[in-house]
């Protein structure tokens, strides 16, 4: 379920036709906490990062472990297949391999919170074992 409305989302915001931030001035709100420093592409390319960590984080806490190298083959194609879309169905988009970077570094990111969360998982389960 929450897979599906992450999905729904993912797809609204990566296949709109204009991009969500583009020609967003968030100038004032960061020079007013202390990140005047940031520039309109790091915050697109941080954007672009925590797009895809729950994407990795939901699909690792999908499949077994064992998977998870396919998880990451998956996100990265996913990534490329945005960017591809928008590249030919999108005029008003402008798709990078930054992007697909971006998004990849993001659902990388999340995969490793899975592993942490069920490393924390096994770790609860062994010591309730051990008691």
């Amino acid at each position: 379920m929450i897979l599906g409305v992450y999905v729904l989302a993912l797809g609204v915001i990566a296949l709109s036709p204009v991009s969500p931030i583009r020609g967003l001035d968030l100038s004032q709100q960061l020079d007013s906490l202390g990140l005047g420093w940031v520039t309109y592409t790091q915050l697109e390319s941080f954007a672009n990062v925590m797009l895809f960590v729950p994407f990795g984080l939901l699909i690792a806490l999908l499949v077994p472990t064992s998977w998870w190298w396919l998880v990451v083959l998956g996100l990265i194609a996913v990534a490329g297949g945005i960017e591809l879309g928008q590249a030919l169905f999108l005029p008003g988009r402008v798709p990078s391999l930054d992007d697909v970077i971006a998004n990849s570094t993001g659902g990388v990111a999340g995969v490793l919170i899975a592993a942490v969360i069920r490393g924390i998982g096994w770790a609860i389960r062994t010591a309730r074992r051990v008691e």
